[in-house]
This record gives C-alpha cells, structure tokens and sequence, in this order.
C-alpha cells in the first residue's frame, strides 16, 4: 500500500469511527434511560461496578441508542439519498431532512425523544394538525432551544468537511436544526456540532476551534439568518435574544479557558485550554450544571457543544478520558456524549476502544453502511 492510499484508508476509517463512535456514546450514555437525566452519584456507583469501560458490552438489549442516534441516522440517510454525481439542491436535501426525521418517530419507542422534536414533526405530517406544514414552515419557538438539532447534525460535518464546503455546511447544518428547533439557541447548536466534525476532520487543532468558531463562523451565521429572514416565523427580532445567549455563553467559556476570541489573536505567555487543577467527576458535573440553562448539563444547545468541546479538550487521545467527561455526568449525557465521541472518533479513529463498546452496537450495520456513502459523497 502507497502513503497515499495509507492516509486515504486512514481518512476512511475515521468516518466510520465518527459515525459508530457517537452511536457508542449515544448508548452508554442513555443506558436504556438509566443514566440520562440520572443521579450522578448512581452513574459513577454503577459505571465503577462494570469495571469500567473496557466491559462495557454496548449492545441492544442493555446499551439500546436514543433518540439521539435515530434521528442523526435520519439525517445522514437523508443527506445520502443522492447519486454521486448527481446536483442536489439545499432546498431538497432540506425537504429529505424533514421527511426523515418525521418517519424517525416511528421508531421512538424506549428511546426518550425531546418534546420539541415530536412536536414540530407532527406540524409536517399529513393528518397530525389542521395544515400539514413544509421544512421551513416551523413556527418560532421559545422553547426550541433544546439539544435537539446538536445531537444530529454531525454527519452533515463528515460529508461537508472540505473548506470550500463552508457555506454549504453552514447553511444546511443551521436549517437541519431549524427544522425542528427553530430558535438560535437550538439551531446554533446544531451547526456546531457539524462544524467542530469538519474541523476534525481536516485536522485543525482542537484547541483552535472555539476561535474560529468565534472570529469566522459567527459572521457568516448571521449573514445567513439574514438571508433567510421573513416576517412570519424567521423575523430577526424574534432571534435576537437567543442569538445573544448562545455567542456569549460561548465568549464566557472561551475566557473561562483562555481561549483567545481569534486564532491569529497571540496568546501571550499562557498555553491554553486552562483547566483548574481539580477538575474531577464532581467538579465537571457542577461546571456543567451551571453552565446549563436549567440545570441540566447538555439539555440545550449550547451547553450540549460546550461540554462536548470540554470534554474533548481536556481527553486528549485518551477514549477512557473522553467517556468519563462527556458521558458521565448528571444531565443529557446521551446527547454530549453522542455529540463528543463523534468528534473524538473523527481525529482518533478507534485507537484503544475495545471492540466490545462498539461489536454488538445496535443498527451497527446500517450506521457503517451510511459512513461508507457519506465517504463516497463527501465533498
């Protein structure tokens, strides 16, 4: 085998271990609804007396995945759907989103789906409300900041993970959120969550994300809201305020760290990320609550990507590390966790992940068929 081909399977198996990877996380976090939302105390006592991670047997009947990997499947079959050289529109790749998060609640069933999910799919199925609404048709929704749209959205990162894709990433990874969340706090989340995937992917320091995020991507958000912007359920007026939470929740972390605003920003003497020197089960759990928007860790937007990028942060290349800080914790720990090892497995792969976390995965086979087509989609 040449270098080349080398870096090309390398490069390969990332997708896959993006895709199964946030399945694993998805599932050990929910522990068939054990863990998420649990007592965190329990969540240490019960993880302690498997042994840890390394026997942990992620499988159907104990480690079933949650709403969490349902619906990020939908997206990827979605964005999928299309031949390679076939041109696909935005607007139909939206129409595709919307129909396969709405067949996604039929399989729903012990899997926990978020309130506002079911709510705005039933306002796009036939027969559920008075006017069966299209993707963009979503109403405004105050309570539409949940992680809903952030526990999904990865995939879109792994097809568009090219730089010159940027826009089409942006665009497509907001309105896959906007579906079905349309509030920024909620949306936002969703194109971090596939933004900090093609990040991975390319290979961009971790440490640097939050900067770019904060100095590029922000702009180029906003101008995209403001394309969109109408005067019925997209008025800027009405996501003014959740626009403004959401950035500065990120500015008062990127401080807390010491992340500069900007990757070309010197940071001076200091080597960041900054973690305190205590910063165990109990004090990540207490970080994460209060950064929450309700006291659950993860449950929102923003919060869901900030403990994720924490997590990664502070793991490293360890998996063992990368579990116990964003899945094992006392809020929506299925959701950071999904969210947190797809991008781990996007820079790592499956380096040191025994293969019982992930052998017996449930839909393992129609997860790795969808990382094989977004591989050959990719852009």
């Amino acid at each position: 085998m040449s270098k080349q081909d080398e870096v090309m399977d390398d490069f390969k198996v990332r997708f896959y271990s993006a895709m199964v990877l946030s399945g694993v996380g998805d599932a050990m976090g929910y522990k068939n609804g054990r863990w998420e939302f649990g007592s965190f105390p329990q969540i240490i006592k019960d993880y302690n007396a498997l042994g840890g991670y390394k026997n942990i047997n992620i499988n159907r009947q104990e480690w079933r995945v949650s709403d969490d990997t349902v619906m990020h499947m939908a997206t990827a079959i979605a964005i999928t759907r299309h031949k390679v050289d076939e041109k696909v529109s935005n607007e139909k790749l939206c129409e595709e989103m919307a129909l396969a998060y709405v067949r996604s609640m039929e399989d729903m069933n012990g899997r926990a789906p978020g309130r506002q999910s079911i709510e705005s799919t039933s306002y796009m199925t036939p027969g559920a409300k008075k006017k069966c609404l299209k993707w963009n048709e979503i109403p405004y929704g105050t309570q539409g900041g949940g992680c809903g749209g952030a526990m999904r959205s990865m995939c879109i990162g792994l097809k568009y993970s090219s730089p010159d894709q940027l826009e089409t990433l942006i665009e497509l990874s907001i309105e896959s959120g906007r579906i079905t969340h349309n509030h920024p706090v909620g949306f936002l989340g969703a194109m971090v969550s596939a933004l900090f995937t093609s990040y991975a992917l390319q290979e961009i320091a971790t440490k640097d994300w939050g900067s770019l995020l904060f100095d590029k991507i922000q702009p180029l958000a906003r101008e995209y809201l403001k394309k969109t912007e109408n005067q019925s359920n997209r008025k800027w007026e009405d996501y003014e305020r959740g626009w403004n939470y959401f950035w500065t929740a990120w500015e008062s972390y990127l401080k807390l760290r010491k992340i500069p605003f900007s990757k070309y920003t010197p940071p001076g003497d200091i080597h960041y990320p900054i973690f305190p020197d205590l910063y165990d089960f109990k004090e990540r759990d207490e970080f994460y609550a209060s950064i929450s928007f309700s006291g659950w860790g993860g449950s929102s937007g923003h919060d869901s990507v900030i403990i994720a990028y924490d997590a990664l942060l502070g793991a490293g290349d360890s998996w063992e590390e990368m579990i116990k800080r964003a899945i094992l914790h006392s809020g929506d720990n299925d959701s950071t966790g999904a969210i947190g090892c797809c991008w781990w497995g996007a820079i790592y792969g499956f380096y040191q992940v025994p293969a019982c976390n992930y052998d017996h995965l449930e839909y393992r086979s129609v997860i790795e068929g969808l990382a094989a087509k977004l591989y050959e989609l990719r852009c």
